[in-house]
């Protein structure tokens, strides 16, 4: 480790690291993503190690071991702030060359959701890296401006609230579209998405206590592939958010046609402070529609 870093150290000379940030306020169902210029300074060619969060096409740099990110939250540090949470995929490690006095364009993803903090914050945020420091970029992140209706604990279930995407929900997904006037969530699956990764969306965090039981109530339908409704139990495991159950609720749809499906949800593990939901689509190629998806306390179970 320490022959890795001295190499990498020296690597690093004659470069210079900056970050920028799109804009300065954000929602909670917007995903940050800090943009990273690394420049060549020098006259030749440079060859950098650069370690990154899978997969490598993404160009998104793993910090928490060799880059580190200095957060400020409130004005208070947060210490030993990392973007990759287990279990995805192992980050790696890879040789970049860059010419000279050119710079790459690389982003940082910034997942602040998976610590213990409250909303709205504030922000300030500087990568080091072997010597080297950036500038300080800093933003504003507020709660969502939806509403609960009901009983329903989730915020939006229906899809009928939002302005640029619908409160209470993120979307990564070029593939997932939010149908602002028909009020729906829509997934595209190719044969591609279908037999990989799949498609999926994730509600913003909910406070709940546990033991408890819920109602998953969800009106769907499907051309042909397979649902799947994730409700993730999440709490607090060495300073950061963990999911620590899972509820698997399974959605066999034989026809094009809209269902209602009804489950019952519980959590057992006391350490439980959080659930999140996962709507998620496989295995065949299609179209697949969400209407409505509710989370109901049950009291008297």
């Amino acid at each position: 480790m320490i022959v890795f870093l001295i190499i990498n150290f020296l690597l690093l000379q004659n470069l210079s690291i900056h970050l920028s940030i799109p804009k300065k306020v954000y929602y909670e169902e917007e995903n940050v993503k800090i943009c990273l210029s690394i420049k060549n300074l020098c006259d030749k060619s440079k060859k950098i190690r650069i370690p990154y969060l899978q997969p490598f096409e993404k160009k998104n740099i793993f910090v928490g071991e060799d880059a580190v990110l200095e957060v400020k939250v409130n004005g208070k540090k947060l210490d030993n702030f990392t973007n990759h949470m287990v279990p995805e995929p192992k980050p790696g490690v890879k040789d970049i060359v860059i010419g000279p006095k050119k710079e790459i364009l690389w982003e940082i993803p910034f997942p602040y959701y998976y610590y213990p903090i409250g909303l709205p914050s504030n922000f300030e945020v500087k990568l080091l890296w072997n010597g080297l420091s950036s500038n300080t970029v800093s933003f504003r992140v507020l709660p969502s401006e939806g509403k609960r209706e009901g009983e329903n604990i989730l915020i939006n279930g229906d899809f009928s609230q939002g302005k640029d995407f619908p409160y209470g929900w993120k979307i990564e997904s070029k593939n997932v579209f939010w149908e602002k006037e028909k009020k729906k969530l829509k997934y595209i699956l190719d044969k591609k998405i279908a037999s990989g990764e799949g498609l999926w969306i994730y509600s913003i965090f909910y406070p709940v206590s546990s033991p408890s039981s819920y109602l998953l109530k969800v009106r769907t339908k499907s051309s042909a592939p397979e649902i799947i409704v994730f409700v993730e139990g999440w709490g607090i495991v060495k300073g950061r958010k963990r999911r620590i159950e899972r509820n698997e609720c399974f959605l066999h749809l034989k026809d094009n046609k809209w269902r209602t499906f009804t489950f019952k949800i519980k959590f057992s593990n006391p350490s439980v402070k959080w659930i999140r939901v996962k709507p998620y689509a496989y295995l065949k190629p299609g179209t697949v529609y969400f209407d409505s998806i509710e989370i109901l306390p049950l009291r008297n179970d």
